[in-house]
């Protein structure tokens, strides 16, 4: 998602009625200010209605990340998310993306940590997320957006396998986001982990 993607998601979120959608996705709407504010990662976007422009942390959100933001408004259905955790690959028309998908998330996030002594734990708390207990060694359940919790889980390197780690989405993510926007949620996610974790 860039450029483009910003604009076909703002004429897509064109005309919508915006406390409808700011009750889909749990978003906060002020009617005085045109705008929405949507927590995201720990952190809170605010979208203006109807231009749809993008601050996040009160800067200029990249393209990309706007794209996700406002085509989340315009796609939700407002489902809540459910009890059961599915792989990327699970998500619709994913197939092709799986390998590299999990390169540049899962395997990036082992990597950096397994230089580290301690699992990710502290870099998850940073973008709230809080423990998933029975998942593997570790997990922790991240409230992405208000209806988008993704899971990342980790296992410890042992003497046969390097430590690995998976992203999961809930089973209700495709109605909130298309494949390629939980691909770019996922990326997002993962260089904040990396980069709160400090430098060695």
């Amino acid at each position: 998602m860039g450029d483009d993607a910003l604009r076909v998601a703002r004429e897509r979120a064109s005309g919508l009625e915006p406390a409808a959608a700011a009750s889909r996705v749990g978003a906060g709407w002020d009617g005085s200010r045109h705008e929405f504010t949507l927590p995201f990662l720990g952190s809170v976007a605010s979208v203006t209605y109807p231009g749809y422009e993008v601050l996040l942390c009160d800067e200029p959100s990249p393209p990309h990340i706007a794209a996700l933001l406002v085509y989340h408004l315009a796609w939700s259905d407002g489902s809540m998310p459910g009890g059961r955790w599915i792989s990327f690959a699970e998500l619709p028309d994913a197939s092709f993306y799986v390998s590299a998908f999990r390169g540049y998330t899962g395997a990036h996030i082992a990597r950096h940590f397994s230089t580290r002594a301690a699992t990710p734990g502290e870099a998850v708390a940073r973008v709230g997320g809080e423990r998933l207990p029975g998942l593997a060694d570790e997990a922790w359940r991240i409230s992405a957006l208000p209806r988008v919790p993704v899971a990342l889980l980790w296992w410890n390197a042992d003497d046969e396998f390097e430590a690995r780690a998976e992203l999961l989405f809930n089973s209700t993510a495709s109605h909130h986001l298309n494949t390629e926007g939980c691909a770019i949620l996922g990326s997002w996610l993962t260089s904040l982990l990396v980069r709160s974790s400090g430098p060695l």
